[in-house]
């Protein structure tokens, strides 16, 4: 009973600092004439912050998974929002191009103590089926950011100032370093191999299947900042609307809780062809039905296919990753980030359809890749 209520309170503090930490993310996305204005910048300069911001998280994300192999997952997660509460703080006194440029950089570094080493912890310290959930409740909650983080940025911008904004998110980081502090245990020991980070990188990255895994992984973040790129940039109608075609996709969001139970019923690589599937009809589907409605419609399912797949793609690189488990899920959290960097520039380049049928392929083309690994698994479990 102890270990379930331990359990129940560390989920709903991590999935807290999901969208908490993945909102900070998006943040500037509203606001970049805001702060452009008020701080007598360039607007391109505000647009390089988030881009320092960017490079620097990701940089964190390589990083900090193989670090907790030596420090413990929970002094990373722990410290890591109290760091994160600093430099957020440090963001909302910036007061030229300069401050700004360097506090996001160190916010971008900061807030990367948590992804991967939250579902290293995860995998860890809970069961099979404990560490299921907590990674679905973890991965709905970065796939929820992607909204709130703009909508309270928007929201709180307009009320009372931009850096209000990155006040109120210090003071959240500050709440959730005392509840951090207080409820997570230590996860166990980890047996630290003595081999240089690169060559263990490189060792990962020589998996066929983990490459396959990654090679997904880098078109899912890609795919939904895209989508909804696309949609912001085509969409012509009133901006009710288009904020509604966003938050509808909270209720795709919601279909990840039943993810344990698809892959309890059909195993993970079938579980991820199934959202994959989801993803490429729904994005070939917007080529022929371009309708408020419609995009309403299928953005539901898109966002869907989305939750569906990244925390099967978590479960499969866990396991694949075997002792190496924390590396591996840095460099799933970098390749992830590292999508969604390319994204815009990409949507920018294309027109709504030209994304729509990119989508769709992508998705193809993955589905394909699981083929591949349910075969090669079923030749593994013949010979063996």
């Amino acid at each position: 009973m102890k270990s379930m209520s331990f359990f129940h309170k560390a989920s709903i503090l991590l999935t807290i600092c999901a969208i908490m930490v993945a909102s900070n993310i998006y943040t500037l996305i509203p606001i970049y004439s805001v702060l452009s204005n008020d701080l007598l910048i360039a607007e391109s300069h505000v647009v390089l912050a988030g881009g320092l911001f960017t490079f620097f998280y990701a940089c964190g994300l390589l990083s900090f998974g193989p670090v907790s192999d030596f420090t413990g997952r929970r002094k990373i997660l722990v410290f890591g929002l109290l760091a994160s509460a600093l430099t957020t703080l440090a963001v909302g006194f910036s007061a030229g191009s300069l401050s700004l440029w360097i506090a996001r950089s160190l916010q971008g570094i900061t807030l990367a103590t948590f992804a991967s080493v939250a579902f290293a912890y995860s995998y860890d310290v809970f069961n099979f089926r404990q560490r299921t959930i907590l990674v679905v409740l973890i991965n709905t909650g970065f796939l929820i950011a992607g909204i709130f983080g703009q909508v309270a940025s928007d929201f709180l911008a307009d009320v009372f100032s931009w850096n209000s904004i990155f006040f109120f998110f210090s003071a959240a980081y500050f709440i959730l370093f005392a509840a951090a502090f207080i409820l997570l245990k230590e996860s166990p020991p980890q047996t630290v191999e003595s081999k240089p980070l690169r060559k263990i990188f490189f060792q990962l990255l020589k998996d066929p299947r983990l490459m396959k895994c990654y090679s997904i992984t880098f078109s899912l973040l890609f795919a939904i900042i895209a989508f909804y790129d696309a949609i912001g940039r085509y969409f012509d109608g009133p901006e009710t609307d288009l904020l509604m075609i966003r938050l509808v996709g909270l209720i795709g969001a919601s279909l990840s809780l039943f993810t344990g139970q698809l892959m309890d019923r059909l195993g993970e690589l079938r579980t991820l062809m199934f959202g994959l599937a989801i993803g490429s009809t729904s994005a070939f589907l917007l080529l022929f039905f371009q309708t408020t409605g419609a995009l309403i419609f299928f953005s539901i399912f898109f966002v869907s296919s989305i939750s569906l797949v990244i925390p099967t793609v978590i479960t499969l690189i866990g396991f694949y990753g075997s002792s190496q488990r924390a590396k591996a899920l840095s460099l799933y959290s970098f390749i992830l980030l590292t999508g969604a960097s390319l994204a815009p520039p990409v949507a920018a380049l294309l027109p709504f359809s030209g994304v729509m049928i990119l989508l769709s392929s992508l998705f193809s083309v993955n589905i394909v890749l699981c083929v591949l690994m349910q075969k090669k698994a079923l030749q593994s479990a013949n010979a063996g």
